[in-house]
């Protein structure tokens, strides 16, 4: 019995693997929450409603007419090189005169490779296709490139904020004589990686201007690491709940978003880009999948039916996130972005073990130094469960044969073979899961390091040691040819099977072949889940079986 139950615990343990891999459920999405019209147009707004409110709700709100929002793209660019740059501590962004749109915007902390000498990050992906974030459309005013059309500003072409400087402002301004004017406020910070974005928008027309106004972003894949434990997605954050969308999400459905709405925006493990409404009403979000090979996503903010009258104005004021998912960062740019660093329902042991790890490498200066330490500390946490569970197993181990007469005794009558293996159990004081309760009790703990390790941004190119040289990357050494599907050969993840084989082989054997033969099946199995994981999972793995290793080679020294 201990040992079905032992095996039952391991083969529970590769199916979350499995689960939380490939089917982890997503939050339940209403059905209102993605509806989505494709041919209707945008209704007038009602005439009942009160002038104070510019944005009148209809039933063009309930769903986005994509025909009339456009695809911006570089052939439609008006030929200009004129740009601003704005230079921080934190980042360097680019704003193009064509449309007054973001063109890049590069970290100064974080590179795309583990290389020093590659690119900065650059969280405008889609730079060069024409595909800028902060692209300004009217719906029912197509004919009127907003998006395209040359931005002035009465500003320097180079901004410099520096510590202390507090924020900046860049003004632009573009006008459609006789029709509109728009002014588009960027507000920069020295200290966060928020920008604030005011758009108004004046009507120079003798006629009142009804329409609705759209703010497109456009996101790709972040970085080439793209796998099943970093995907990029779309995620919003509403009534409480993140709701994602993925690639495969996109192609079947365009999710239209309504209030309460706290952001959207695109993500992978380590970087986001958030839209942050600045309302609390009178808008929608919603999304679609540009292109399936570059995987180019459109996000629009867009408002509710207005009417501006002569000469008068409409403002839309958001806010945009553009950097890492590190925890001060998020705070520092919104409380609300908090909830992007998402460990899924781990959150609550994940990240304060992401903080105690932090701390540890504040003097280790080796993240791979400071993932072992957390390991032997929580090792010794766990060392009297663990101590229990293995004791427990080799009582097992010795009240075999006992328990095997009594079972061909007592084989013809079950009631009576219950009876004297409990009477066998208080005789030896023994719990027949005895074995595997403590472990239980670590599997929560245990899924928090897993999905902290695998998405701590902390860990982004962090070497540990020798051919170890970016703790988020999979365990490979160049050893001078390449290996089928894998590439170099994952010396790691061996030693780590390795560790698992004799582990198991120095665990207490219930004397059954086939469950024996299952049993060390299972470092094969975890060895082929792990080939792709992380180094730095993989590194705590392994430094965890070696510790049990002692800590069962001390046990059967006793017995």
């Amino acid at each position: 019995m201990e040992k079905r139950a032992l095996l039952a615990f391991a083969l529970s343990m590769a199916v979350l693997f499995l689960w939380e891999m490939f089917l982890s459920p997503q939050p339940a999405r209403k059905p209102e929450s993605t509806a989505v019209s494709q041919t209707a147009n945008p209704a007038k707004p009602e005439t009942s409603t009160a002038p104070a409110a510019p944005f009148v709700p209809s039933e063009a709100s309930k769903g986005v007419d994509w025909s009339n929002v456009p695809q911006q793209h570089a052939a439609a660019v008006a030929p200009t090189s004129k740009t601003w740059v704005v230079d921080t501590p934190l980042y360097t962004a680019r704003i193009a005169a064509a449309g007054g749109r973001i063109e890049s915007l590069t970290l100064k902390k974080h590179r795309q490779h583990v290389d020093p000498a590659s690119p900065l990050m650059d969280l405008i992906p889609s730079k060069g296709s024409g595909y800028y974030p902060l692209a300004v459309d009217l719906l029912q005013h197509g004919q009127w490139p907003l998006a395209t059309m040359a931005y002035e500003a009465d500003a320097p072409e180079e901004i410099r904020l520096s510590p202390g400087d507090g924020e900046k402002a860049l003004i632009l301004s573009a006008e459609i004589p006789g029709a509109v004017r728009v002014r588009k406020v960027m507000h920069f910070s020295e200290d966060t990686y928020t920008v604030k974005v005011e758009v108004s928008l004046t009507n120079l027309s003798e006629t009142p201007l009804t329409d609705q106004l759209g703010l497109s972003s456009y996101a790709m894949p972040f970085d080439e690491m793209q796998s099943s434990y970093n995907q990029f997605k779309v995620t919003v954050l509403k009534n409480g709940r993140l709701e994602h969308f993925n690639q495969k999400d996109l192609k079947k459905e365009t999710p239209v978003l309504k209030p309460p709405l706290r952001w959207a925006g695109f993500e992978n493990n380590y970087f986001l880009q958030a839209l942050i409404p600045g309302a609390e009403q009178h808008f929608q979000v919603a999304t679609r999948l540009l292109d399936p090979a570059s995987g180019l996503i459109q996000l629009v903010y867009l408002t509710d039916p207005f009417t501006v009258a002569p000469g008068a104005a409409v403002t839309v004021s958001n806010t945009y996130y553009w950097g890492p998912k590190e925890l001060e960062a998020l705070k520092r740019g919104d409380p609300r972005l908090e909830r992007a660093l998402d460990f899924g329902w781990f959150s609550i042991l994940a990240k304060p073990l992401l903080v105690f790890l932090r701390w540890l490498n504040h003097y280790t200066h080796n993240y791979g130094v400071a993932i072992i330490i957390l390991t032997v500390i929580i090792k010794i946490l766990f060392w009297p469960l663990t101590h229990k569970s293995f004791k427990s197993m080799q009582v097992m181990k010795k009240i075999q044969p006992k328990m095997a007469q009594i079972r061909e005794k007592y084989k013809d009558d079950r009631e009576k073979l219950n009876q004297e293996l409990m009477m066998l159990y208080r005789t030896y004081k023994v719990n027949p899961l005895g074995g595997c309760l403590p472990m239980v009790l670590q599997i929560p703990v245990f899924f928090a390091l897993y999905r902290m390790l695998y998405g701590a941004i902390e860990l982004r190119h962090q070497p540990f040691w020798l051919w170890i040289n970016d703790l988020t990357a999979p365990d490979r050494l160049s050893v001078g040819f390449e290996l089928p599907y894998i590439g170099g050969l994952p010396v790691l993840t061996l030693l780590m099977g390795a560790s698992m084989f004799i582990q198991q082989k120095m665990t207490p054997s219930a004397g059954d072949p086939r469950q024996e033969k299952l049993m060390l099946m299972m470092p094969v199995i975890f060895t082929v889940f792990f080939i792709n994981f992380p180094s730095g999972l993989v590194l705590y793995w392994f430094v965890n079986n070696v510790l049990s290793i002692v800590q069962q080679y001390w046990i059967n020294r006793q017995a």
